[in-house]
């Protein structure tokens, strides 16, 4: 039964997790799957499929994984995005039960192939075109000074969560729901946690999604492994920061996922 982020996410005991996948991911790694993610999100790319139809790789997988009866938080970029082609995406997401939205500006985007200068301009459309049916998200950047009183103005066109990018210190966590508060921002904040192994992996993860590396993750990987670290950055979030639901950014890496989750479960 498809539901609501915010709905799904309460109360689901000491740990959830939630699965970011690309739409490249074969469907036989999907099948394969014997964890339950509450939701899974899927991206965009706008600049490959160019808005083109309604047979793009994202609408595909989203369409699949509600036949398999799952969750699904799409993306939508503000990148090459017309009104008209928006008016009948929504149309389709009500159609398959896709009731979650992540909204994002997108990379390199241009102004003269979209008619959505902002996110907040597509949220605030998407608002007086369907009122409150859909649940919608926008990412948050724990590591950039100066970036929540955009948030807030996201939140105050009518966005529901807020989805991090990654951050390696929960200290990082804990000083940007700080931050959140002091701005009257009171959406629920799901941590976005990418599973590495290599620190070749967490450089090229660095570099793709432009995120700040603490200085102190050079000592730890000194001493322990990726998924060492991520692990023990999962445990913290959830003891100190009172936070259950944790999101993976997979990069379709299921298995490794999973092999992690299963280790947090088994102290559980």
């Amino acid at each position: 039964m498809a539901g609501r982020i915010t709905e799904i996410i309460k109360n689901k005991g000491s740990f959830s997790y939630s699965f970011e996948v690309t739409p490249v991911i074969k469907e036989n790694e999907l099948e394969k799957l014997d964890l339950e993610p509450l939701f899974f999100s899927v991206t965009w790319h706008a600049q490959d499929h160019k808005c083109k139809d309604f047979e793009i790789a994202p609408l595909k997988l989203a369409k699949y994984l509600r036949e398999k009866n799952k969750n699904v938080l799409l993306h939508i970029s503000c990148c090459n995005m017309k009104k008209d082609y928006l008016d009948y995406l929504l149309v389709l997401l009500k159609d398959i039960g896709v009731y979650n939205l992540f909204i994002i500006l997108g990379e390199n985007f241009d102004s003269r192939h979209s008619e959505f200068r902002r996110s907040q301009d597509m949220i605030t459309y998407i608002r007086q075109e369907t009122g409150n049916f859909f649940c919608i998200g926008v990412a948050g950047f724990p590591d950039r000074e100066g970036s929540i009183l955009q948030l807030k103005e996201k939140i105050n066109c009518g966005v529901d969560f807020i989805l991090t990018q990654a951050f390696f210190d929960c200290n990082v966590l804990k000083r940007f729901s700080i931050h959140c508060d002091e701005a009257g921002i009171h959406v629920p904040i799901i941590p976005g946690i990418f599973p590495f192994e290599t620190d070749k992996e967490l450089e090229d993860f660095v570099k793709l999604c432009k995120v700040h590396m603490t200085g102190n993750i050079t000592q730890k990987l000194a001493r322990q492994s990726g998924i060492e670290v991520v692990t023990k950055l999962i445990n913290e979030i959830i003891q100190q920061q009172k936070i259950n639901h944790i999101h993976f950014f997979t990069l379709n890496k299921i298995e490794r996922t999973t092999n992690l989750i299963r280790n947090i479960l088994s102290t559980k």
